[in-house]
């Protein structure tokens, strides 16, 4: 069909009338939307779908998004899917997109999954969060699936721990090949290779699932049964593997019966074990019923029945749950059994019951120090995770920007002297700030892994004041800011004990002055010239605590912001936690010294107005 004509998008090739000439969902075609908007200064961002199986994305006569190569036959087209978000500038009052889309590969060709426009930072922020979501259930079930493979490999008597194991993996497998497709991006892999590990891993996780029940519930299956199954899904990996997408795609309902079938098989077993009452049998069926739900409404949503996308590894983490439950009714099982043992054994063996008790009680106090290292193992694993997680996270922007200085000196595009001074004072200030993030996120980890010690000593708080004002008040003056460091008399309630002569503070005073230099320089940041910054103590007699308000005239902080400023990385424009190029854990690193003092620390803020940061530490009077 060469003439232009509506169309209802998200829908595939394949519901379209034969007027349009795709056959099979296969052949090329041109969509073209025009939105209306209102022009405006901020960037919008758009998130291109996966598209089967090739396209070029054009917004406003600019190409800004391609997959694949777009062609007209089979032989001048490639086919290639990832999920993008393209950004752009909005300054007119209309979108013209445009997406060129052909597919010669795949049993379904076309839009059948909705494009997202919005502002960048929505449209980035719930990208993030949705990969959140699916890497963390990716990581339990590669974490689980391992678990249950390691479980049978030191306890061979439980079968099904290792069918389990597998049906988590094979379902992670799907997982990341599927929606963002997480394999691919990492891994140099090919949008057929992709889809075949899409396939097999399917009939995979149907055949391991069959055998986790059929080992969990032995003699209610027929062999004859299990040995069909496997052949089957043999047969089916080997189709796929011999055959092209083109071939076996078309197939995928041959596909989805057998999972099916498998399926409603594995709850007729599990029907007949809950009948025979067999230990755990109503856990594993809660868990094959959800899962099997969850398998169904994937099928529909592959088949364009829209009901909830990709619900197949939720289903898999609900089966998990029970798959626990299972696993903890066999061990209380067989440690009572190991009680019933020991209960017989003290009465035969009256004479050792001394000597028993003496080793119980030596492999109790075992038992307790292996307990805290453990703990102490896990603080510091946490705290690694963290660091990884967080330097992977914030070290590729600056990287990337050196990267671009260095091709641009060695392009040629940098040629006089002074240009290449400019490129290299820039790149010592991304270095910098690189060896600030560095250093701030081992501080952090190390605080929160409890593996930094605090030196507390007895001050009076009259010195420390006095040795407040006298180190930060240059600074806060030069600044352009007035400055007031005192006790604060009004607040005090017994007139007769209004001296911080009187007044002892355990501090270690090292981290305690990174604690007030972070606040007060972020205040002195956020506070115009002209500007007022006051440090003020008092004793609360009733707590026996005392109190430090740091009040500021700066801008403030909006209040759906104000209770995430100690986060570690919380960056909006508002926040106290990073000034300028900083690196996000200033406030962090505060809040941790801080309880490492047994104290507390928050924030009051008014737009416009000024902040206070307030800290309370304990102390007492002399």
């Amino acid at each position: 069909m060469s003439e232009s004509s509506f169309v209802m998008v998200p829908r595939s090739w394949n519901s379209y009338p034969a007027s349009f000439g795709f056959k099979n969902g296969q052949g090329y075609a041109t969509y073209r939307l025009t939105v209306r908007i209102q022009p405006t200064e901020h960037v919008l961002a758009l998130r291109v779908p996966n598209i089967f199986s090739s396209y070029k994305l054009w917004v406003n006569g600019d190409l800004l998004a391609a997959e694949g190569v777009v062609g007209t036959s089979r032989d001048t087209s490639s086919p290639e899917q990832f999920p993008r978000i393209v950004s752009f500038d909005a300054h007119t009052d209309k979108l013209d997109i445009v997406v060129q889309v052909s597919n010669f590969q795949h049993r379904k060709g076309g839009i059948w999954v909705d494009f997202k426009l919005g502002d960048s930072d929505q449209i980035v922020r719930s990208q993030m969060i949705a990969t959140a979501q699916e890497m963390a259930i990716l990581g339990s079930l590669i974490i689980i699936g391992v678990y249950h493979i390691g479980l049978y490999a030191f306890w061979r008597q439980e079968q099904f721990t290792i069918h389990f194991g597998l049906l988590c993996l094979f379902v992670a497998a799907r997982s990341s090949v599927t929606g963002d497709s997480y394999l691919m991006q990492l891994f140099p892999i090919s949008w057929e290779t992709g889809l075949k590990i899409e396939y097999i891993s399917l009939v995979f996780s149907a055949v391991t699932g069959f055998l986790y029940v059929y080992r969990l519930f032995p003699g209610v299956v027929s062999k004859r049964v299990v040995q069909a199954i496997i052949g089957i899904g043999m047969m089916l990996c080997l189709f796929v593997l011999v055959f092209p997408a083109i071939v076996y795609s078309k197939s995928l309902p041959i596909f989805q019966l057998f999972v099916l079938g498998v399926g409603m098989y594995c709850l007729i077993i599990v029907i007949k074990a809950l009948i025979l009452k067999r230990a755990g049998a109503g856990f594993v069926l809660a868990g094959v019923a959800v899962f099997v739900l969850t398998v169904m409404n994937d099928m529909l949503f592959y088949n364009e029945w829209f009901v909830f996308p990709q619900l197949v590894p939720i289903g898999l983490f609900f089966f998990m749950l029970m798959q626990s439950f299972i696993i903890s009714t066999r061990f209380s099982t067989a440690l009572r059994r190991v009680g019933q043992v020991s209960d017989e054994l003290r009465e035969l063996n009256t004479h050792l019951e001394e000597r028993i008790e003496e080793r119980t009680e030596a492999l109790s106090l075992t038992n307790e120090t292996l307990e805290q290292r453990n703990r102490d193992l896990g603080r510091m694993e946490t705290s690694r995770r963290h660091l990884m997680t967080n330097i992977s996270h914030d070290l590729r922007t600056p990287i990337t920007l050196l990267q671009g200085y260095l091709e641009a000196i060695q392009d040629g595009v940098v040629k006089s002297e002074e240009q290449r001074q400019k490129y290299v004072r820039m790149m010592l200030g991304k270095v910098g700030g690189l060896n600030r993030l560095i250093h701030d996120l081992f501080e952090l980890s190390k605080l929160e892994a409890g593996q930094l010690r605090f030196d507390l000593s007895d001050v009076l708080l009259s010195e420390w004041i006095e040795q407040i004002q006298g180190q930060y008040e240059i600074d806060i003056r030069s600044g352009g800011l007035s400055f007031t460091c005192a006790y604060d008399y009004a607040r005090q309630e017994v007139p007769e004990l209004e001296q911080p002569e009187r007044i002892l503070v355990k501090l270690d005073l090292p981290r305690m002055d990174q604690v007030i230099a972070n606040v007060i320089y972020n205040a002195l940041k956020h506070t115009p010239r002209n500007g007022h910054l006051s440090l003020l103590f008092y004793y609360d007699y009733e707590t026996s605590r005392v109190i430090i308000n740091v009040c500021d005239t700066g801008s403030g902080i909006e209040t759906e912001h104000l209770p995430f400023i100690f986060d570690r990385f919380y960056k909006k424009e508002i926040s106290r936690n990073s000034a300028e190029g900083g690196s996000g854990l200033g406030l962090a690193i505060a809040k941790e010294i801080v309880e490492g003092h047994e104290g507390t620390i928050g924030a009051e803020s008014i737009p416009n107005k000024g902040t206070t940061i307030w800290i309370s530490l304990p102390a007492r009077k002399m």
